[in-house]
């Protein structure tokens, strides 16, 4: 019996803010935790788009110094799309060390939001404003190397980074902690930039399997034809669809082309683990059934002692 190994997913640690958060164009944002979940009210104290006190314009959730994060903005331009305030996603960039939090927007062709400036929100923590937990502070006796290189590490951190620099791996990242939603937004963002990203394909079919909805799931894996050779994960969690589809029949063939290419699911990328745990006892049959056939043509040989061509 075959023994399946299931990875779990990594468990990301993040910074946990409280305190006001001045913006230059945007007013400022009263920061605060719930659970792990960042989320930011308006102190109403104009800004740009000039929101009400205690209206929640920010929230989201970090991966590491990076928050994953749905924002409210006004838009000014031309009707129908450059009109009111719309929730947008953005990778939101926190530098621990100077207490600010950055993020570019893409907004829609011809719009622009007085609540930005060139496209970026700022973020700078006032007094008051602080980390929940400091992490421990490193050793007062530091390697020079290590000092001289710490004005260019923050300078990287600081720096916003555009939605779609690297939404793929945050997505899969997001699909091994299981937050499908918002892994859908970072494989949208990727298939924005290309829409034949076979990884952000396979993302936006695995994050709607993961939300019960194996219809928009397949439409996903159907755009990637014909499905490389290097790809055999694309059968899998074809399979994967199909059985949450109830098309039980097609499960085993497919988990077969999979595993004929070499599809490894003893050792699971971390966004598969939820496939892997769901077809475990398909896997397991379809895996006996190759390593017959494969063993077969040795068989036939060996019994009739001389086979023709």
């Amino acid at each position: 019996m075959t023994a399946l190994s299931v990875a779990s997913g990594l468990a990301w640690a993040g910074p946990k803010l409280a305190g006001p958060y001045q913006g230059d164009t945007y007013g400022q944002v009263d920061l605060h935790m719930e659970g792990e979940r960042l989320v930011g009210l308006s102190a109403g104290s104009g800004g740009g788009c000039k929101f009400a006190p205690a209206t929640e314009v920010l929230s989201g959730e970090f991966q590491g110094n990076v928050l994953v994060a749905t924002v409210q903005l006004c838009l000014e331009g031309p009707p129908p799309d450059c009109v009111g305030v719309r929730p947008f996603t953005a990778l939101a960039v926190y530098n621990p060390n100077s207490l600010v939090l950055s993020a570019h927007f893409r907004l829609p062709p011809k719009c622009h939001s007085p609540g930005l400036k060139d496209s970026v929100l700022t973020l700078r923590g006032v007094r008051g404003a602080e980390p929940v937990e400091r992490e421990e502070e490193a050793p007062a006796e530091a390697d020079e190397s290590e000092a001289a290189a710490a004005p260019m590490k923050e300078a990287a951190v600081a720096r916003p980074q555009p939605l779609g620099t690297q939404p793929v791996e945050l997505g899969q990242n997001l699909l091994a902690n299981s937050k499908w939603d918002m892994a859908r937004a970072r494989f949208e963002a990727a298939l924005a930039e290309d829409n034949k990203d076979i990884d952000a394909l396979v993302g936006m079919a695995a994050s709607n399997l993961g939300s019960g909805n194996a219809v928009r799931a397949v439409e996903y894996l159907e755009r990637i034809r014909p499905v490389p050779p290097s790809r055999p994960d694309v059968y899998a969690w074809q399979a994967y669809a199909a059985d949450q589809q109830g098309f039980k029949g097609r499960v085993a063939p497919l988990l077969r082309r999979a595993l004929e290419l070499n599809w490894a699911p003893e050792s699971p990328k971390p966004w598969e683990a939820v496939l892997v745990r769901a077809l475990a006892s398909d896997i397991e049959q379809v895996q006996k059934t190759v390593k017959n056939r494969k063993r077969a043509p040795g068989r036939e040989s060996a019994g009739a002692g001389s086979a023709s061509p």
